[in-house]
């Protein structure tokens, strides 16, 4: 019933949560965007809301100190630097969390082939529910970013 497909679903619920905290390639926590001046996600002392003019890729929103706000905030050069170092985080938050929801969705198409003892209109649900499931993470880096990121949707 409703508890065996939550358990089946358990292990990707726990790969959606734990990549929201950390993905490869930088060793201080990425959820605050990998950096000692910015944090893509509102959490102490990151509490000042900025979003990226300097970048080509506008408005993304991340999170600063008081700190930054005094000393960088209004050097250009030092403020775009740092919007560069957002930009790319924010991108590879997006090339995480699309992965993730590829693997979801075709857990869930393969849930819905492989799983007996289910009536057809019960497949056919789970197929509508696979098929239905966007990837939104996935065409948000194909908007953003589609020089780098052609494929993918």
């Amino acid at each position: 019933g409703l508890f065996s497909q939550f358990v089946q679903l358990l292990p990707l619920l726990m790969l959606f949560f734990l990549s929201f905290f950390n993905f490869p390639g930088e060793d201080v926590s990425t959820h605050t965007g990998g950096s000692k001046y910015f944090s893509l996600t509102h959490s102490p002392p990151f509490v000042n809301p900025l979003s990226t003019k300097l970048t080509p890729v506008k408005d993304i929103p991340y999170f600063v100190t008081d700190k930054f706000m005094r000393t960088y905030y209004r050097d250009r050069y030092q403020l775009s630097q740092v919007e560069r170092m957002v930009e790319k985080s924010y991108e590879n938050y997006l090339v995480a969390e699309c992965k993730n929801q590829q693997i979801y969705k075709k857990s869930l198409e393969k849930s819905a082939m492989e799983r007996s003892g289910m009536t057809q209109a019960d497949r056919e649900r789970q197929m509508k529910k696979a098929a239905g499931f966007e990837l939104s993470r996935c065409v948000e880096l194909q908007d953003l970013f589609p020089n780098r990121h052609s494929r993918g949707r």
